[in-house]
């Protein structure tokens, strides 16, 4: 019995010539089915003559037909014979089938479409998927060219949003131009091609009356139907639809493969560029919340006008101050006396959500012990000698604010317990009272004393120190500021001038080297005082080192005169303090004239506490 070996898309079958007559092409009414695109619908037909004698006829096909690379409308057929068709190459032996296949010899009828306009849309399709950014741009004009590409009348493509019904996103028909209204459209198979998550095709159901998956196939007339899933892994997106009523294209088994292929990369890119997008969205509330962040700590650090500086350790708690304030957390501030925690405290308040209610400050150290617990948690009426009525506390005061506790190293540790109790169960009683009273404050405290070693020595309770430091935060000595002392020197100094009526116009250069050099051990506070002074006192357009006080520590001298005079100068203003400002007794005292201090005093421009023109 002849029979034919068909070699296309890297495979090879046999099939046995068994009717008078066979049709080979593209459709399934055919008894040789091809999946070379390049096959018409119905490309050619084997005819029998007589026994043993066939011959090929072509059918009026698109692309022709080839026998041993000749175009034929009719030959006679030799074993051996190879007969193109497309891609495929089918050939004719008059044997029977069975042992080794033959050599099948190259038969080509077409080259790689490189220049073919499908080819150049999928091409154009992927292209756009890389450069694009916004997803809608691009769904667009890809569901366009999946449309001319399968030479459908309408492309869909449909996505799905948790748990919600597939809604149409992008409807295209094949004139490049939108789908107003989906009349007509199988719903059925889209909702089947996702819940199975497999691609399926429906082709020539009229003419083939195959069951279809869909009734809307048969109601609507629908020709051809293709639909492949959106597929990314283990998920499913959506699902891209194409469908026509008219015979213009019948497809097949290799068309749907690469329907399918094209949906997975759609699928793929809309994935990346979702992802894409949503990093960009959180990217862009992160900056937009740091920026809206950094506008309130401007405004709270402007509010606190001292809190100026741009060194690392300021700028670090900056960051700190921005995480901590909207929470609930308390504070534990530490510091030197003077480098500005009771600032802090109000920056942290200023920035939280209590920002509208009260801030209410407790210094621990300036109140006696014995009046403490009445001024933390109030008294009733009776309580003592002159509670003459109920007074709430400050932690009633503070009711949905801050309350801020100076100096907490100095409570007694019968007081630090009453505290713990507060802090942990949100609820106060008055001194003389018995009844609990709630209360709903955030506690930021500070000091300047070492509380874990307290600790150590049991003066401060461990359980109280690990409530308090939720979040700690060391503020730095002014010394460890380089030129952040400069800075604050110019804020006070412009204060000075507005809060006395003064117009002094900054330091001299040996007035600048010795405020970095001087150790500040009264820090920011010492700083604000001194230039107060200086800035009172002073005759000149310029505070010099001599109205600051701090001759000598400049670090140098320009020549041997001008140390001789600072050391003259600062020997003549100790000797005058130590005579409470009296020039007779100073220059007694000094061993010379009163004449001649007089003019050392106009010289260097000292000023004087004491008129002491006489005595």
């Amino acid at each position: 019995m002849p029979y034919v070996i068909i070699r296309e898309l890297g495979s090879e079958r046999a099939v046995p010539i068994t009717e008078p007559e066979i049709t080979i092409g593209r459709s399934r009414q055919n008894q040789i089915k091809l999946f070379t695109e390049q096959a018409s619908r119905q490309h050619c037909r084997i005819l029998r003559l007589d026994i043993g004698r066939y011959k090929i006829r072509d059918i009026q096909s698109s692309n022709g037909t080839y026998v041993n690379g000749q175009r034929i409308d009719e030959k006679e057929l030799a074993d051996g014979d190879a007969i193109g068709v497309g891609g495929a190459t089918i050939v004719f032996r008059a044997g029977e089938p069975g042992g080794p296949a033959p050599a099948i010899p190259e038969i080509s009828t077409s080259r790689i479409p490189l220049h073919d306009r499908n080819v150049q849309l999928l091409i154009q399709t992927i292209v756009s998927a890389a450069s694009s950014t916004d997803l809608g741009s691009f769904l667009v004009p890809a569901v366009d060219n999946v449309v001319e590409i399968a030479e459908a009348e309408r492309g869909v493509l449909f996505m799905k949003e948790g748990a919600g019904e597939l809604l149409p996103v992008v409807a295209r028909d094949g004139k490049r131009k939108p789908l107003v209204e989906l009349v007509g459209l199988s719903r059925s198979i889209p909702q089947q091609v996702y819940d199975t998550r497999r691609a399926i095709f429906l082709l020539d159901t009229e003419g083939e009356k195959e069951p279809v998956q869909s009734q809307s196939v048969s109601i609507y007339h629908l020709r051809t139907v293709m639909c492949a899933p959106l597929r990314v892994g283990e998920k499913v997106l959506g699902v891209l639809y194409v469908d026509n009523h008219a015979k213009t294209r019948e497809y097949s088994a290799t068309d749907l493969a690469i329907f399918e292929a094209v949906a997975s990369y759609l699928a793929l890119t809309i994935e990346n560029m979702r992802a894409a997008q949503e990093a960009r969205r959180k990217e862009d509330d992160r900056r937009k919340t740091l920026e809206q962040e950094n506008v309130l700590l401007r405004s709270a650090l402007s509010n606190r006008r001292h809190l100026i500086g741009e060194c690392p350790a300021m700028k670090q708690t900056y960051d700190t101050l921005r995480k901590v304030a909207p929470t609930e957390a308390t504070v534990l501030l530490l510091g030197e006396s003077g480098t500005g925690k009771e600032a802090i405290a109000h920056v942290l308040h200023d920035l939280s959500p209590r920002c509208e209610k009260p801030f209410v400050v407790i210094d621990c150290a300036a109140i006696p012990e014995t009046l403490l617990e009445s001024e933390l948690f109030g008294y009733q009426r009776g309580a003592f000698t002159g509670a003459q009525s109920d007074k709430p506390g400050k932690f009633e005061v503070a009711s949905g604010g801050t309350v801020f506790l100076d100096e907490i190293g100095e409570l007694s540790l019968a007081l630090q317990a009453k505290l713990l109790r507060a802090l942990e169960q949100r609820v106060v009683t008055r001194v003389g009272g018995v009844d609990p009273i709630s209360v709903d404050v955030r506690i930021v405290t500070a000091t300047n004393r070492n509380l874990q070693e307290m600790v150590a020595q049991n003066k401060f309770r461990q359980d109280l120190l690990f409530r308090l430091k939720v979040v700690s935060l060391t503020l730095p000595p002014l010394r460890e500021r380089g030129e952040d002392i400069l800075l604050l020197a110019d804020h006070f100094l412009t204060e000075a001038n507005q809060a006395n009526g003064r117009h002094v116009k900054g330091f001299s250069e040996e007035a600048r080297q010795a405020l970095k050099m001087h150790r500040w051990e009264g820090n920011i506070r010492e700083l604000k005082n001194r230039i107060e002074q200086a800035v009172i006192l002073t005759d000149r357009e310029y505070v010099s080192t001599e109205d600051l006080n701090l001759v000598g520590q400049t670090g140098q001298f320009h020549s041997l005169e001008s140390a001789r005079e600072q050391f003259e100068r600062t020997y003549l203003v100790k000797a005058l303090a130590a005579n409470g400002g009296n020039v007779t007794h100073t220059a007694r005292s000094l061993d010379i004239s009163r004449q001649h201090l007089q003019n050392l005093i106009k010289k260097y421009n000292i000023p004087r506490g004491v008129d002491a023109s006489d005595s």
